[in-house]
């Protein structure tokens, strides 16, 4: 008692949310007798009424239904609505995509952390000093690209990020804004999603009175036996009429998981298409210091470096190694050794140059500076 002043302002008064409470009550109340009653089911025995059908993109299931996805399923919700009440037989069935690297790259990202920081992780962020070193970095880095850059917004919005820098994006840190924390560990299977989400998202798409057909729900990839079956017979058919073939063409290949990456398929790097090199194949005719171990290879060997300007190489008088670059020499299939980095060489075993598919044949490693020394 001794610590109340008359100064004091009176205590708030408690909020009240009957209104809105009575409504939430109203909503589970009506969306049970839409559940009991069928309301929502088409059959399509029922021909005694005009047809109607809706549908709305698979949605991902890398995680939980948002806001965005709400706002777009009004239109189809609307639409579904308006067309029943005009007495229409409609059919709104529902999916979770499932398919394609986002999941496979998410589990991965995970398992690296997990392995690399331990389970629970303890990022090197978390300690202040050394978040304070990356967001110094990060602000340098916006001040380089604001400098460089000759459009004044973009220079002023790179700062902006730079103020706004959290750190590096953990695939931990965001699946602890939808996962209970000790289930966590079981998402570097990549099924685990397949089971936690669609779950969740069915639950929400009925919470918020989507109107769907849930007798007509699936999950799309290989784990949906009948939804597999449908694409197969789709890609056999389309073959057979002579639509599709198969075959090889360039695209982003990840070497991580084995298969091509396509563009909504990567955890980053969207927008980024295969880039066309022309190779400039320059025969080594005497094989001086560094490169003496290769003057007995049977096939022929060459510096080769590449360009994206082939037309101007008609007027070339040299050809540059960066002095501290890493170089190897590695052999391809014809038996001819290619003098170039890593990166080129696996770039050249994916595209059928070495004896076996990504897998480069490296004779040995040597620095540009030695390599120009004679």
């Amino acid at each position: 008692m001794e610590n109340l002043s008359i100064n004091d302002p009176p205590p708030a008064p408690a909020k009240k949310f009957v209104k809105r409470d009575t409504l939430l009550e109203n909503e589970v109340a009506v969306q049970k007798q839409w559940e009991e009653a069928h309301v929502f089911e088409a059959n399509a025995e029922d021909s005694s009424r005009p047809s109607f059908m809706v549908t709305f993109p698979y949605p991902y299931m890398n995680g939980r239904l948002h806001l965005g996805h709400a706002f777009s399923l009004t239109k189809a919700i609307f639409r579904a609505q308006y067309e029943r009440h005009k007495g229409s037989n409609v059919l709104f069935p529902f999916s979770f995509h499932c398919t394609g690297m986002p999941i496979q790259a998410a589990a991965n990202k995970l398992r690296k952390e997990i392995e690399e920081f331990g389970c629970p992780p303890k990022f090197p962020e978390e300690d202040p000093e050394v978040m304070k070193v990356m967001v110094k970095e990060a602000e340098d880095k916006a001040k380089a690209k604001a400098k460089k850059s000759a459009d004044k917004s973009k220079g002023s919005k790179a700062k902006l990020v730079a103020k706004g820098y959290t750190g590096i994006v953990r695939q931990w840190t965001i699946l602890t804004k939808m996962v209970p924390v000790e289930e966590i560990p079981s998402f570097v299977d990549p099924e685990m999603w397949l089971k936690y989400f669609p779950p969740h998202g069915l639950t929400d798409l009925k919470r918020f009175g989507s109107g769907i057909d849930w007798r007509r729900s699936f999950i799309t990839t290989s784990t949906n036996e009948f939804y597999d079956k449908f694409i197969r017979w789709q890609f056999e058919t389309l073959r057979e009429k002579g639509k599709v073939k198969f075959g090889k063409r360039n695209n982003i290949w990840s070497l991580t998981d084995g298969q091509v990456c396509a563009d909504h398929d990567r955890s980053e790097g969207e927008g980024v298409g295969p880039q066309e090199y022309t190779i400039i194949k320059l025969e080594v005719l005497e094989f001086p210091g560094a490169l003496a171990p290769l003057a007995d290879k049977a096939g022929k060997v060459f510096l080769a470096p590449a360009t994206l300007r082939p037309e101007t190489m008609y007027g070339q008088t040299n050809c540059f190694a960066l002095p501290e670059g890493k170089y190897g020499a590695y052999e391809h299939l014809n038996g001819d050794v290619f003098i170039i980095s890593e990166r080129a060489a696996r770039g050249f075993a994916c595209q059928g140059y070495t004896e076996e598919f990504g897998k480069t044949k490296c004779l040995m490693e040597v620095k540009g500076m030695v390599l120009m020394e004679p």
